[in-house]
Order: C-alpha cells, then structure tokens, then sequence
C-alpha cells in the first residue's frame, strides 16, 4: 500500500512539473507574439505610422513581406490591389510595410520581436496597439472579413 502511495505522489508532482511548464511557455508566446506596436526609435517610417494610429486612433496593419517571396507577390497581386482591400485599409487602418528582402537591422529586429517566423505575415493591432490577429493570406473576401473584424 505504501509503494502505491509513492506513486501516486510521484506521478502528481511530474503532474504539477508539467503543468508549471506548460503555463511558463504559453506565457511566453502570449508575450512574444503579443508585442504591442509602439514606436522603437530605429526608423522613422515605424515610428511616423506608429504615431498617425495613436493620433488618429485608428488600428493598425502591419504587412512583413520580401520581393522574392511568392506567396507576398501573390498577396499584393490578388488581393492587396484590388480597390475595395484598398478603400477598406486607407479607411479603417494605419498600414506600415516591414520588407524583408533585404532585411535592415531595424527589419531584422522587428521580424524577431514580433515572432515573424514567415512572410507574407499580416499583424492586425487595435488602436491601443494591442495585437487582434495576425495571418499570412487570406482570399480577397475573406480578407475583407479580417480586417473588418478588426474595426
């Protein structure tokens, strides 16, 4: 009977072990993909952007892409072209472009800190500049539903 309890507390510690961890690294991918968008001081295009969402106070989209990429190629060409994509982010959005092709330091930095991990990758932050969603394609219709969702 003694051995069956050693188990048992055995195994509700390795319990309590995993569940400490799990907790610690959802922790951490909440704040790493949570980062607020806020100005960083390393380039004036970010920081202007950052600053017309705060005056406005309006959300903001942040579109990490690279000329080489085709998925980015396609994203511009089947759905960031069209007109009503076009009405709905000058409207309702603060858009900013973070080109990886030849990454600088500062989109270097940026894609790191914002857990970018491929590219197309779309960032939707609200007017706080709290992280809403993010994707990486999505059809033009369907797109049109994400950023609304976002308002």
């Amino acid at each position: 009977m003694a051995m069956n309890n050693d188990a048992t507390a055995s195994a509700n510690r390795n319990l309590a072990v995993i569940a400490v961890v799990l907790v610690l690294v959802g922790g951490y991918v909440a704040l790493k993909w949570h980062t607020p968008f806020v100005a960083d001081g390393m380039g004036g295009t970010w920081d202007a952007a950052v600053q017309r969402s705060r005056t406005a106070h309006r959300p903001s989209l942040v579109v990490f892409t690279a000329d080489w990429c085709p998925g980015c190629q396609a994203l511009y060409s089947d759905v960031l072209s069209r007109g009503d994509v076009i009405d709905e982010i000058d409207n309702h959005y603060t858009m900013t472009t973070v080109d990886m092709t030849r990454p600088s330091h500062a989109a270097g930095a940026r894609s790191s800190k914002y857990g970018v991990r491929g590219i197309p990758t779309l960032i939707r932050f609200d007017a706080e500049g709290n992280e809403t969603a993010r994707m990486h394609y999505l059809p033009p219709e369907q797109m049109l539903a994400w950023l609304r969702a976002g308002e």
